[in-house]
């Protein structure tokens, strides 16, 4: 796939769940935000939570790579590893099938502070918006770690694919929520 194009692309799709999330759910109270359909189930603010937990992981190793002297490249293609293909089935926007959230990144009822989670929401979004940018002329298959084992690694561009990926499936779901029948209103 095409960096360049493919980086314009995230960054209009970032731009997309900036304006979803401020539109659909900063105005919600927080009653609404915390409701749940099910005890199983989990609520707006937990899929905001959730995506927190995972992304400032990765976003944290996108700003290293990046105050570091980032590895230069003239390519204008980049292809998904393996991992990183895997990676994004698991996050598919499209899918509704149920993934278990690994221990880390389930949200603890402790995190629950709507304000608190907003602003570290739209501050992540807008870290992840930087390496983004920061990303012209940078060689996309450098490898980042993965949170769970550093025997596991993925591209620099498999990050961004599944990572915005990631925040589309959440809001999908969180909108699923807000369309239950017995959603507060």
């Amino acid at each position: 796939m095409n960096i360049a194009e493919t980086r314009q692309q995230l960054l209009k799709d970032i731009q997309q769940i900036r304006q979803t999330v401020s539109l659909e759910f900063k105005t919600l109270s927080e009653a609404q935000l915390l409701w749940k359909p099910a005890p199983e189930r989990w609520g707006v603010l937990e899929c905001l939570v959730h995506l927190n937990a995972a992304s400032q992981y990765y976003t944290n190793q996108l700003k290293l790579k990046f105050s570091q002297t980032p590895i230069r490249s003239s390519a204008t293609d980049f292809e998904m590893s393996f991992n990183g293909k895997m990676m994004l089935g698991f996050v598919d926007p499209a899918s509704q099938r149920k993934i278990p959230s690994p221990g880390m990144f389930k949200p603890k009822p402790y995190h629950l502070d709507a304000p608190k989670v907003l602003e570290r929401y739209f501050m992540i979004l807008q870290d992840l918006e930087n390496s983004l940018e920061s990303s012209e002329g940078v060689d996309w298959n450098q490898k980042i770690i993965s949170p769970f084992t550093a025997l596991l690694k993925f591209r620099l561009g498999d990050v961004f694919l599944f990572v915005v990926a990631h925040h589309q499936r959440h809001l999908n779901q969180a909108m699923r929520v807000k369309q239950e029948p017995s959603f507060p209103r």
